[in-house]
């Protein structure tokens, strides 16, 4: 049962990810991807503070929270007020996903960590195929944090 569960992804990820590739190429820019896996206050800002400043430059960023850092995701998690901007995680991540950047959190390291995906902020969305098809496409550049 799992080798068909397994064999199905594979098939969906195999139907979607030239389709996105085919899109970005078509658009002519590649996709930054942040890699985030730290609640750090530090480590977040900067990882966020260097997604608005690639979309500021004209590129397309996703931003994929993981491990720790999909408590930035979490509406029910307090947030600490970075110093230099001044702005939470969750006001910077709304900021990203208004200017038309993409944040992706990981549904099982939330689980993992006692949260409910259903709790995240407005604007991110469950990672899954969709997700794995932008990491494959060719000219899709990853940056962790």
């Amino acid at each position: 049962m799992k080798l068909l569960h397994a064999l199905v992804l594979a098939l969906a990820l195999a139907v979607t990810a030239p389709l996105v590739a085919q899109a970005q190429q078509a658009e002519g820019e590649p996709t930054v991807v942040i890699n985030l896996t730290s609640d750090d206050v530090w480590t977040g800002q900067m990882a966020l503070g260097f997604a608005q400043n690639l979309q500021e430059a004209g590129a397309n960023v996703v931003i994929f929270l993981n491990v720790r850092a999909v408590t930035l995701a979490n509406g029910a998690v307090p947030q600490h007020v970075e110093a230099m901007t001044g702005k939470t995680a969750h006001q910077m991540l709304t900021e990203i996903v208004e200017a038309g950047g993409r944040v992706f959190v990981c549904p099982g390291c939330t689980r993992q960590a006692g949260l409910d995906v259903a709790d995240r902020i407005d604007g991110i969305e469950p990672g899954g195929p969709e997700f794995l098809a932008i990491v494959m496409a060719p000219a899709t550049r990853i940056m962790s944090y």
